[in-house]
């Protein structure tokens, strides 16, 4: 028997299930032409969005997760002009390819990469005015904890969010600590040894939402099973 729900969650339903479907317009100054199944990570990215969720994007390596990420933090910079500011963070080798991504595709955009020593970082977390996205490496991130947990951020990005498997680890500690309004990751490899990992990246972008992984049975009966 079909269930039948009401007219505003069976919409929450039909735009998560089948993002091709949703009709958020692209941004009038992305300067890309996008596929289409970058289009639907783009309608995806933004109809979790706006149900406050977080989700993970797991598209192959080469199949743009970055621009569909740009492509979705440009969207919402248009949407929102006045908001904080967007946290990208990623592996310290693809920083300033982030960076070159944005002045590829989101021109518009006023980017500043938090690197040098810890006294230039503290000055440039200090001085945010005007900057749309923040993009720091996992590293510094973990090095620079305490300056962040003044800070708010619209969006934090996750790039190879793999990088916080282990959810024990300062790095996926800091991580956590961040204060941001929605949380999306991106990753090939989601999962690569265990569920632990998994479960470790929704702490992050779903906090809470998932039980304790410890006191779970229902966890424990998924980790046994896989």
């Amino acid at each position: 028997m079909k269930k039948k729900y009401n007219e505003a969650f069976q919409q929450l339903i039909d735009d998560i299930k089948s993002p091709s479907q949703a009709t958020t317009p692209l941004p009038d100054t992305l300067d890309a032409d996008l596929r289409d199944y970058q289009k639907t990570g783009f309608q995806w990215l933004s109809s979790l969005s706006r149900y406050g969720f977080g989700g993970i994007l797991a598209d192959d390596m080469g199949l743009g997760k970055t621009l569909q990420s740009i492509a979705f933090l440009l969207s919402q910079r248009e949407k929102y002009p006045d908001s904080m500011p967007a946290l990208v963070v990623s592996p310290a080798s693809l920083v300033y390819n982030w960076q070159a991504e944005f002045e590829k595709f989101a021109p518009t955009m006023q980017v500043q990469i938090i690197s040098g020593t810890a006294g230039e970082r503290k000055q440039l977390l200090e001085q945010l005015q005007d900057v749309d996205v923040l993009i720091t490496s996992y590293p510094l991130l973990r090095q620079d904890s305490e300056q962040y947990e003044e800070l708010q951020f619209s969006t934090l990005i996750l790039d190879e969010a793999q990088a916080i498997k282990n959810h024990l680890t300062k790095q996926a500690k800091a991580v956590r600590s961040i204060r941001a309004k929605e949380r999306f990751a991106l990753s090939g490899t989601p999962i690569e040894n265990s569920l632990d990992e998994l479960w470790s990246i929704f702490d992050v972008i779903l906090p809470k939402f998932f039980p304790n992984k410890r006191n779970s049975k229902t966890y424990q009966k998924i980790r046994f099973q896989a």
